[in-house]
């Protein structure tokens, strides 16, 4: 007997995105479950611990004042708080905190457990449940979203679906030659949802990421690095934190030399993303180090940042740094560079291939032209993953009535109001 449970909304994913809409729909009113094939990563960091920055701190702020919850979450577990460009006017001061990365996961996780109306459900989505519409026609969905289907034959039905599926979709990683199943080191990969997707008629692209080795912080010589110090008065992100009051950590700066970019060119050929192995695009404002090497042949050296993970691990971000070279080549490079000729590498750097919905196949409500009800929350970066997991949390509200489940129309606010500056509060830099 298949086993079948009834939500408004259902959100597929726990990273960023599925967390801002599964909490923007509970706290609408909405009965919502979060699926997510491994509860103990809800929320987690995947690669670069840190929230902000030049042209996404304001995203941030956007959310929280849609009542979301990364802003509160960074201000109760960042390490290091930082206004970058602050020497610059107004618009371009970019507030940027470095996070405990397992704090900053735990708190995520407390603060949906204790969302009303939400639930976190442990589950691997394998398809989506659609219905035909009665009347359409041209231009208008031909199928409407009524629930997915998981493992172990269940399925959760419901009037909103939210896919938020980060980097999981058939995913692949690359070091050098080796390739594994997985979005993420250490986890697997979902291919169902791409399957489903691709039969109603969706583009189904790949795209391409990658992250950084980590570091050992006992063999960095970190006293011949330059030491980058947090803010004297660190600016919160949230509206409703009105001081940050716990202690901050220090990061380290250091820069590739021309020895190193020796070493990734006599090795490009083993590169995935040269070698043909990786045919896929990647965002072009996080480029890897072959990419800076190559793109920028000019420079003999690029500048690095050795940002710690956490205040109880030994882990050390290096930020700059991020490949898909072999393990071996990573070795090479790694000793070239000043400060870090002793050191050891806990985690090796790795690029990750996945399936994704180009956005051009959505409303500017957010929710899908081909299928009515569904709604995308990413993949895509981090802090575009943010937002596109508030709004559209909130829009599967409106669909679902106010407690009448008759659905409320779509929502699109003007250029004027999205541009506006989100903080005026005294004190916070331009946003």
């Amino acid at each position: 007997m298949r086993n079948v449970y009834y939500y408004d909304v259902v959100v597929v994913g726990g990273g960023h995105a599925g967390a801002e809409a599964a909490a923007a729909a509970a706290r609408l009113g909405a009965t919502t479950a979060l699926l997510s094939a491994n509860l103990d990563t809800v929320g987690q960091m995947s690669c670069n611990p840190a929230i902000g920055g030049v042209g996404k701190a304001q995203l941030v702020r956007e959310v929280d004042a849609l009542g979301g919850i990364m802003g509160r979450a960074i201000d109760a577990a960042g390490i290091q708080f930082r206004v970058l460009n602050r020497s610059k006017g107004p618009a371009m001061h970019g507030p940027r905190a470095q996070a405990d990365k397992r704090q900053y996961q735990q708190w995520v996780k407390e603060e949906l457990e204790a969302t009303p109306g939400l639930v976190l459900k442990q589950e691997q989505v394998d398809d989506l449940i659609v219905e035909p519409v009665a009347n359409s026609g041209p231009g208008k969905a031909a199928w409407r979203i009524a629930g997915v289907r998981v493992r172990g034959d269940a399925e959760y039905r419901a009037i909103s679906v939210v896919l938020t599926t980060g980097t999981f979709l058939q995913a692949v990683m690359h070091t050098g030659e080796a390739k594994t199943a997985g979005g993420r080191a250490g986890e697997g990969t979902s291919a169902g949802i791409s399957g489903a997707l691709a039969r109603l008629g969706f583009t189904v692209d790949r795209f391409k990421t990658g992250t950084p080795c980590r570091l050992a912080a006992s063999t960095i010589d970190t006293a011949s690095l330059e030491v980058q110090p947090g803010d004297a008065t660190p600016q919160p992100f949230s509206f409703l934190t009105d001081a940050i009051a716990t202690e901050q950590l220090v990061c380290w700066i250091t820069r590739t030399t021309p020895e190193v970019h020796a070493v990734i060119r006599a090795n490009l050929h083993r590169s995935p993303m040269y070698s043909g192995q990786i045919a896929s695009r990647g965002p072009r404002y996080c480029p890897s180090i072959e990419d800076k090497i190559v793109r920028f042949a000019d420079r003999d050296s690029h500048q690095l940042f050795l940002e710690p993970e956490g205040r109880r691990t030994q882990e050390i971000y290096v930020n700059g740094i991020s490949t898909s070279l072999p393990r071996d080549v990573q070795e090479q490079m790694v000793r070239l560079i000043p400060g870090l000729e002793r050191a050891e590498i806990m985690r090796y750097g790795y690029a990750v291939e996945y399936d994704y919905c180009p956005p051009d196949q959505l409303q500017l409500s957010l929710e899908s032209k081909r299928v009515a009800g569904p709604v995308s929350g990413g993949p895509g970066q981090r802090h575009h993953r943010l937002r596109r997991g508030s709004c559209p949390g909130a829009r599967c509200r409106c669909q679902c009535g106010a407690g009448s489940r008759r659905p409320r129309p779509a929502h699109a606010l003007p250029r004027g109001v999205v541009y506006r500056r989100a903080d005026r509060r005294p004190g916070h830099a331009g946003s």
